[in-house]
């Protein structure tokens, strides 16, 4: 079984996600897959949990966070099984990564029934049977609104007459952005952060979205300067931020365990 990723390996895996996203931007607008991809099938996981094609590529499926335990390990697998043998359309989003797996999307094949349930590829279908955590690509903003709207709902996945109710979703711990110790407690996960901005400090080449005022009271979101300029573009402001309640996703990080990066316009929600 491969070791559980360290904070360094899923901050590789999040530089290496960034690398796939230059060559995949082109299609962005629409989540567009380009003509003639590849015919493959489905063969099962391999040794380390990973998604093993009939050829014996290994694949990470595009917009799912690596599973960080054993239980959801358990989930996506048993979810997987349903799918084994099945064919698909691999659409590639760069090179192999360091573990020799590609990253892609999987959608169904041209012809096929509905394999997908309805959903846009492989990735939607799972996050919509709760078997995995979403986690945003960078530079493939419609994709992720894509995988975004086909996550189960938490007030109503499991309650009678929804569809999703004979599966358990992913448990997504939501954390206080004001704790600092439930956020150093969660370092180097995949978590969503909640809470109020208190303060937004604009730097050269980094923005940080504070959710306290002193330094070490609380956890501050990292925004990349091309990221701060399209927010700013569709109306954020430091001023218009400061007393609004904010979550994201990512990985907790940072030498103090305070700060969580947001990778992606999506990774962030305005919520009030």
């Amino acid at each position: 079984m491969r070791v559980k990723p360290s904070f360094a390996a899923i901050v590789t895996f999040l530089v290496g996600m960034a690398a796939s996203a230059i060559i995949a931007r082109a299609a962005d607008d629409a989540c567009a897959t380009a003509e003639g991809v590849e015919l493959v099938r489905l063969a099962g996981l391999d040794r380390h949990g990973d998604l093993l094609l009939a050829d014996g590529r290994s694949v990470r499926l595009a917009g799912l966070a690596p599973r960080q335990n054993d239980a959801e390990r358990e989930r996506f697998a048993t979810q997987l099984v349903r799918w084994h043998g099945q064919a698909f359309r691999l659409a590639p989003l760069g090179g192999a990564d360091r573990w020799g797996r590609l990253p892609a999307r999987l959608l169904a094949a041209d012809g096929a029934p509905d394999v997908l349930a309805g959903q846009a590829d492989l990735s939607a279908a799972l996050l919509a049977e709760g078997a995995a955590l979403r986690l945003p690509e960078p530079g493939l903003a419609a994709c992720n609104e894509v995988w975004r709207k086909a996550e189960p709902r938490a007030a109503t996945a499991g309650q009678p007459g929804n569809p999703q109710r004979k599966h358990a979703a992913v448990a997504r711990p939501v954390i206080d952005g004001h704790d600092a110790a439930a956020m150093k407690a969660q370092a180097g996960r995949i978590v969503e952060v909640e809470g109020r901005i208190a303060a937004v400090a604009e730097r050269a080449q980094r923005t940080y979205l504070n959710f306290e005022r002193r330094r070490g009271a609380g956890g501050s979101i990292v925004l990349s300067r091309a990221l701060w300029r399209e927010l700013q573009r569709s109306g954020w402001t430091a001023s218009s931020l400061t007393g609004k309640r904010v979550r994201i996703r990512g990985v907790v990080e940072g030498r103090d365990g305070l700060l969580i990066e947001a990778e992606s316009r999506s990774a962030l929600e305005l919520i009030d």
